[in-house]
Formats: structure tokens, sequence, C-alpha cells
């Protein structure tokens, strides 16, 4: 028997990922789309589905859960909130990703990747990482749960990028850099060099903001 899936969050993105969700054949094997949660939601329906209250599911009622949120630390909290309903997390891999070497990727449990994404080998994929539309990640690249890469981020070969990180759009990683926990990338950023934990970069070549 298919468990219901809702995604959390109503807003845009929580709009692509249910498009993402109809158009991927792998879901629907496992999964029948039930409807979004928001704590404040707008309408209580969105195509047909209903957009609920996540009090209104039982702590008994057996679900997966994807997390349509593009803040790091709003993922994390998330996922602790929902710990006491132990909701299955799905992975979504569209289908106009491209895995070049599906053996050697590892991708853990809710991590999203969107349409035009291309990864190379030798990957590992953390829980809760949103990869946007057109972005690329070279071989033997480490990202760690719940950061999320903005569309059109590119990361080389053997960069590793902490837990919490955001990287804004068209910002590009070059090869062997290291990004700490909870740093982030300004959208365009060239990151030519590590950057330290709790640090915001901006610029090309990327420098720390009021540097």
């Amino acid at each position: 028997m298919r468990k219901p899936l809702y995604i959390f969050g109503a807003g845009g993105l929580g709009k692509e990922i249910f498009q993402y969700v109809l158009t991927t054949p792998d879901v629907h094997t496992h999964y029948d789309f039930a409807g979004f949660l928001d704590d404040h939601p707008l309408t209580s329906i969105h195509r047909d589905f209903p957009v609920l209250n996540p009090l209104e599911l039982s702590l008994n009622h057996t679900y997966a859960l994807l997390l349509s949120v593009g803040s790091p630390s709003l993922k994390n909290m998330l996922e602790r909130r929902f710990s006491a309903f132990r909701p299955e997390y799905p992975v979504l891999v569209h289908p106009l990703a491209q895995a070049i070497d599906r053996q050697g990727i590892e991708i853990g449990k809710g991590t999203v990747i969107c349409p035009g994404t291309v990864l190379t080998t030798d990957i590992l994929i953390g829980c809760h990482v949103l990869i946007n539309l057109n972005c690329t990640i070279g071989h033997d690249a480490v990202i760690g749960d719940f950061c999320s890469l903005m569309p059109g981020v590119h990361i080389s070969g053997q960069v590793v990028v902490g837990t919490e990180v955001m990287i804004g759009t068209g910002a590009v990683v070059l090869n062997g850099v290291h990004i700490g926990d909870r740093a982030k990338i300004g959208a365009g950023a060239v990151v030519t060099r590590d950057v330290a934990p709790d640090t915001t970069v901006v610029g090309i070549p990327a420098r720390p903001v009021n540097q």
C-alpha cells in the first residue's frame, strides 16, 4: 500500500516541488500525493489538494513528507519538530536531472534534486538538501545536511560543503574549497578559498561581508 505524501510549505517552492512530484515516476511507485502542510496557509486548497495545518495530522497517521523550505536552519528545525510523527522522507530526483554515475552518488533522505542538475561521480549529498534548477556538482564533492543550492550553482570537484549552508543563485565554488557549517554564499559569488563557519561571503572573488 502506498503511503500518503505531503509537502510542507504551500508557497512558491512548494508549488514547484509539487510539479516535480507529479512528473517523477519513481515517486508514484511508493506514494500518493495527499496535500500540503503549512502553519499559515493562505488558502485551503491548491490544485484540488488540501492545504492543512500540521496540527490536523494525527500522531498515529503514517505518511511521507518533503520539506519545501529554502532556509537551511528552518529545515533543520522542522525535521526536529516532526520527529515525533516519524514521517518517511523520500528522495526526489527529477527525471530531467542527470546522475552520470548512479552507483557512485549517495543521496540522503528528504533531498530534492531539480530539473537540469548534473551530478558526476563519487558525490555524497546529505539529508534534506535542496539542489535547485540547473546546478552542477563535480567529482568527489560532499554536500552536508540541510543545505540549499539555489538555481545555477556550480560546485567543482573535491568541494566540501558543511551543514545548513545556503548558496545563492549563480554562485561558483572552485575546486577543493571547504565551506563551513551555516555559511552563506551570495548570489553570483565566485568562491576561490575556504569559507569559515557562520560566515557570509559575496563578490568575485568572494570575501566576507564588511571585509
